[in-house]
């Protein structure tokens, strides 16, 4: 965990952003307005999120305040967002692959067949199955086998930052009998992109669920 945290430090001092710029002082100082955006009670507020120059998510724990991370790294499909407080996820096509900083962290998350994971898009033209593995350090567990099926549930508009956005709405559903767990994780995709906008989701048997939502897009 720690050579994941410093890691992700070293390719931020390298100057690796969401927009490219290498200014890493000017990252940094992002990144403690950031910290500071968690304080508080409820969501981030349209100005917290209008302060922050760079692609933006909120995250929220078990229904706790919600706290605000920004895009660190973009490449090859994956998604790395961090804080000043340590917190790094990582995401791909929306789906929750790695963390680090939380009270429970998934190391990788990676398809037990094939190359990828199926894109959460795919489930708008028919259900997806598929079975995936999952590491979970805190846990001491590696290789969790799930299996997975993906369903779309229709068109919803939400609300972010005060704005409605029209989605479509996936849910993926999980099981391990190994571990005894099953849960439903929820999506709330740009019906064209296919980007996450708003995700609920269960990293692991030992806590409860994220929410995450889209405040600047990359982009």
């Amino acid at each position: 965990m720690k050579r994941s945290v410093a890691f992700v430090f070293l390719l931020l001092a390298c100057g690796c952003s969401s927009t490219g710029t290498s200014d890493y002082s000017q990252f940094y100082r992002v990144l403690r307005q950031s910290l500071s955006a968690s304080f508080g009670d409820g969501r981030v507020t349209k100005d917290q999120a209008a302060a922050i120059p760079y692609a933006s998510m909120g995250y929220r724990l078990n229904d706790g305040a919600e706290q605000l991370i920004v895009l660190a790294t973009d490449s090859n499909g994956e998604q790395l967002w961090t804080s000043a407080a340590h917190i790094v996820i990582a995401t791909r096509d929306g789906r929750i692959v790695r963390t680090v900083g939380l009270p429970a962290n998934v190391s990788a998350v990676t398809p037990a067949s094939g190359q990828n994971l199926p894109p959460l898009s795919a489930a708008l033209s028919s259900p997806v199955v598929y079975s995936r593995l999952a590491d979970l350090p805190d846990a001491k567990i590696y290789g969790a086998a799930l299996n997975c099926k993906a369903i779309y549930r229709g068109r919803q508009t939400i609300v972010i930052l005060e704005h409605g956005i029209s989605t479509a709405r996936v849910d993926e559903s999980c099981v391990s009998a190994a571990l005894n767990w099953s849960f439903t994780d929820s999506y709330w995709l740009d019906p064209k992109t296919g980007l996450a906008w708003k995700t609920i989701q269960h990293i692991s048997p030992k806590d409860g669920k994220i929410e995450t939502e889209i405040l600047r897009p990359p982009g």
